[in-house]
């Protein structure tokens, strides 16, 4: 558990007692990197004790609501505690009766014999943090390869450069961005390993998905001919399909609506080679592959990883439970 965590609890539960004259314990938990769940809140309404699966997260916007639903099915008597939960994300989730908890001490939980909404009390200032150069667009292409290469940290700063296809001078200005955030440890003088690898997880996910994944998008297209089939095209040497297409590939968990695929292609080259059109609706989403030498689990498939970080961005009811089966299937054992 993170300092900043930590800092995160006790300002929610100083606040809650301040504003609504509830106290709250915590208890952290050990063990559990692959529930997302961090400690057990337990507050205490007059002779009657509550006991929440807590998740701590910093800051809960409406796009990250499916993923938070997902736990907590799995997780009976959940509560997410945040430092900021927008007020967007915040009906969402009474709407999904889902506990939360933020500094401010605004607080919502019901069950069939309490009901508890507290709300309008302002989120406090918090201390900006230094800007973590991990979490650009360039620090997510180099952190994306230490998740996906298990020797990446033995490599040169040469090598990380060269795969992860940034310049050179940005790869120790990460890696000591990282290890400030307390993600690596060193071994040595030069060697690290990764340490709260699944929360690292998570964060690169986010970042992916509203700093990188942006920047990357080529834009939409249709085939020109409506009898043609996805699974059947010739792609490009290192051209991969990712989200609900690579997950069809992987395990044919879904049959794909948004075909997402990863190209080094030009969009003339792509347009002539596989006969397709730009259209805004289109069910070929096309990306610009970010990393060099495409690891292939299966033959013209994106990185479980980057697979499961398409679905989960997605937001689908649907991507999310194929997600998390990809998650047990190929990544639990490297994330736990």
């Amino acid at each position: 558990m993170s300092q900043q965590e930590i800092k995160t609890v006790n300002k929610a539960l100083n606040n809650l007692q301040n504003v609504a004259g509830i106290y709250g314990e915590w208890e952290f938990l050990e063990h559990t990197k692959n529930t997302g769940i961090d400690g057990i809140l337990t507050i205490s309404l007059g002779e009657n004790r509550i006991s929440f699966k807590t998740d701590i997260k910093k800051e809960i916007r409406h796009t990250h609501i499916e993923l938070i639903k997902a736990r907590a099915n799995v997780n009976d008597m959940f509560l997410l505690l945040a430092q900021n939960i927008f007020p967007k994300a915040k009906e969402m989730l009474r709407n999904e009766n889902i506990a939360y908890l933020d500094i401010a001490g605004n607080f919502y939980f019901r069950n069939e014999s309490c009901y508890i909404f507290i709300e309008g009390n302002r989120i406090p200032t918090v201390e900006k943090e230094k800007p973590n150069r991990a979490f650009t667009p360039t620090g997510l292409k180099i952190v994306f390869l230490l998740l996906t290469e298990k020797n990446a940290l033995n490599m040169s700063y040469r090598e990380i450069a060269h795969r992860a296809n940034v310049a050179l001078g940005n790869v120790p200005l990460v890696i000591n961005n990282l290890q400030e955030a307390g993600y690596l440890i060193a071994k040595n003088r030069n060697k690290y390993i990764i340490t709260r690898k699944r929360e690292l997880l998570d964060r690169w996910i986010t970042g992916y998905g509203e700093t990188l994944k942006p920047k990357l998008m080529v834009g939409r297209y249709r085939f020109l001919k409506n009898n043609k089939y996805w699974k059947e095209q010739q792609l490009a040497p290192g051209d991969v399909w990712g989200g609900e297409a690579g997950a069809n590939i992987m395990s044919n968990y879904i049959e794909p609506e948004i075909k997402t695929l990863y190209t080094k292609l030009s969009k003339m080259e792509l347009m002539t080679k596989m006969m397709l059109v730009p259209d805004s609706k289109g069910d070929i989403e096309i990306i610009q592959h970010f990393w060099q030498e495409a690891y292939n689990l299966e033959k013209y498939c994106a990185p479980p990883i980057l697979i499961y970080a398409d679905l989960i961005i997605s937001q689908d009811p649907r991507n999310i439970e194929v997600a998390e089966s990809i998650f047990d299937s190929y990544l639990k054992a490297d994330f736990s």
